[in-house]
């Protein structure tokens, strides 16, 4: 039998639920030859949406060329323009001769060199060739490749990056952005999927610096509805023969605050050690079993923070809300308010606390606040 949950990876089938409305938005602007913006914490089901969009995409018969990138390990622009050059010329061309064809009539500024495949079946490839730094012209000149080759083709291409926020990594990021800006704001037959897992990050590019405004159609990534989720457990456990009380399912999704990834995991523990009907108890040793498996990244991210910041933490899980006053500075021994605003800001860069959608500070990943509150925290 299938395994009644998926956590592994994207979801799609019947484990892809309750995300018709962001797929159907999706669909809508891609076809439409909009930009799109999804980002938000990792696991909370950006790539399930992404690629089921893509598989309905296909379903209707829309024709498009699809180009991923992952910005992961790239840490300059010289890195990221050899990638993002190879990447979309190697979607349309085959042979040496192709590349060379596209690079002296696409690209006749670039310091590349066309370098045959080294394997048989091995594509050839760009490899940088200067020691010289790439100026904005050229740049420039990249940016507008996928444009130039869809004009050329009269077909739409579709640029899907991941992990963008590691662009601030870059030397120069603001440079580069405003680069991408003004290039993309001319295109017409490309669309650009901008996504990336550092929320913070993704925030301090596109709501604090606003880049990109009005460029991008963004689609939030909020939780799955909590009856959806139910139901989808307890259709998990019958598939085996096996029984979950709505209010048990009900406990998974509001102890993992509807994370699907998380809840998902908890679920199937929970389902592979039960042999009938799911014991209350079960779920609290299937939850403790959850928490084994992230305790050493947990303890981890706790042995790289400072005794302020872990005082903050504690604050923000005791309900504090506003760090102005005196008497919450001086019992969680705080210092000042201006220590406070240290505290946020490098809390938020280590992508461990953000804002909600009511302004409220929060502990992002639900299970690393459930270890704070249960072990860390415990006198």
């Amino acid at each position: 039998m299938d395994a009644p949950f998926e956590y592994f990876d994207y979801v799609t089938g019947s484990h892809f639920i309750g995300r018709d409305k962001e797929v159907k938005e999706f669909c809508q602007l891609i076809e439409q030859k909009k930009n799109i913006l999804i980002y938000g914490q990792a696991r909370t089901g950006k790539k399930s949406i992404i690629y089921n969009s893509f598989r309905e995409l296909d379903r209707k018969g829309y024709k498009y060329s699809l180009i991923k990138m992952n910005l992961f390990n790239i840490r300059c622009i010289e890195a990221f323009m050899i990638r993002y050059t190879n990447h979309i010329v190697g979607k349309f061309a085959a042979s040496g001769m192709e590349w060379s064809d596209y690079l002296s009539r696409y690209m006749p500024s670039a310091p590349y060199i066309v370098k045959e495949g080294e394997q048989p079946g091995r594509s050839p490839r760009f490899i940088y060739n200067s020691k010289e730094l790439l100026s904005d012209a050229q740049i420039r000149e990249f940016l507008n490749l996928p444009e130039r080759i869809a004009t050329d083709l009269n077909c739409h291409i579709v640029l899907y990056f991941e992990q963008f926020q590691d662009i601030i990594l870059f030397e120069d990021p603001d440079r580069i952005f405003s680069l991408f800006e003004k290039e993309w704001s001319r295109h017409t037959h490309v669309s650009y999927v901008v996504t990336g897992e550092r929320k913070n990050a993704m925030d301090e590019i596109f709501e604090v610096k606003k880049y990109f405004y009005n460029l991008v159609d963004k689609i939030d990534v909020v939780p799955i509805e909590k009856k959806i989720f139910v139901d989808y457990i307890i259709k998990g456990f019958l598939k085996g023969g096996k029984v979950i009380r709505p209010e048990q399912a009900g406990y998974i999704y509001d102890t993992l605050e509807g994370d699907p990834w998380y809840a998902q995991h908890l679920a199937s523990i929970c389902y592979e050690m039960t042999i009938g009907y799911l014991e209350d108890k079960t779920i609290d040793e299937a939850l403790q079993n959850l928490i084994n498996l992230h305790d050493f990244s947990f303890h981890t991210i706790a042995f790289g923070l400072s005794k302020h910041q872990l005082r903050f933490i504690k604050a923000v899980l005791n309900g504090v809300r506003k760090f102005s006053s005196a008497d919450i500075l001086d019992k969680y021994k705080l210092n000042s308010s201006a220590n406070v605003n240290r505290l946020k800001e490098a809390l938020q860069k280590k992508e461990i606390i953000t804002y909600n959608g009511k302004k409220e500070i929060v502990v992002m990943d639900p299970l690393l606040k459930h270890w704070f509150i249960k072990y860390f925290f415990v006198k």
